[in-house]
């Protein structure tokens, strides 16, 4: 069959030109403008080149957001409250930025039908995230704020995202803004029965 031609030799930096041009079309028209065709001829590339990289356009825009969001900054101020208003506050900058506000509910029916994409979603960005979580409730156990022994860390993170995303996917028309932010920090407090109190 054709497919079995030898392509051209793999160009360096080309994977990162399409990470690069990604990024560029999903600023600008979101999820739905991202083509195969669209994205290797704005590289000067082509479809075999694109393919030798990514599975789809919806792994490229998974990488897209990796690299723009990370997984999450390590804290540890010596305070529940302010090590999750902090992530917090990361999370919601990130969810209220153009580039994801545009692209998270393409990317998130793509995973829904694509297992492999699923499952990188799981393991290499939102997996990451809720271990955070979960490092900063074993450290404010450790220091005797919480008793970590009767936490559930899932759900702690649930009630972190969960309004989050309600705001970003739902038409609510409320903000993403940082009393949103104090108030699911506050709210764990409550849930965990924290014993120190909230910082200002």
């Amino acid at each position: 069959m054709p497919g079995n031609k030898v392509g051209r030799p793999l160009a360096g930096g080309i994977t990162e030109a399409l990470v690069q041009a990604a990024e560029r079309i999903m600023a600008d028209g979101g999820f739905s403008a991202l083509t195969v065709d669209g994205i290797a001829a704005e590289v000067g590339s082509t479809r075999p080149t694109f393919y030798r990289r990514f599975p789809s356009v919806a792994h490229l825009a998974l990488e897209v957001i990796k690299n723009r969001f990370g997984t999450g900054t390590p804290t540890d101020t010596g305070s529940l409250y302010d090590d999750l208003l902090i992530a917090q506050r990361e999370e919601i900058a990130m969810f209220a930025s153009p580039l994801l506000r545009k692209n998270l509910s393409g990317l998130l029916e793509a995973a829904r039908t694509d297992t492999e994409l699923s499952a990188l979603c799981d393991t290499e960005f939102v997996g990451p995230r809720r271990a955070n979580i979960a490092r900063i409730l074993a450290a404010a156990s450790a220091r005797g704020e919480i008793d970590g022994g009767n936490i559930d860390v899932d759900n702690i993170c649930d009630l972190l995202l969960g309004p989050i995303l309600s705001r970003s996917l739902m038409p609510v028309n409320a903000p993403l803004d940082d009393r949103l932010a104090r108030y699911t920090v506050e709210t764990v407090m409550t849930v965990t029965r924290a014993r120190t109190a909230a910082h200002v």
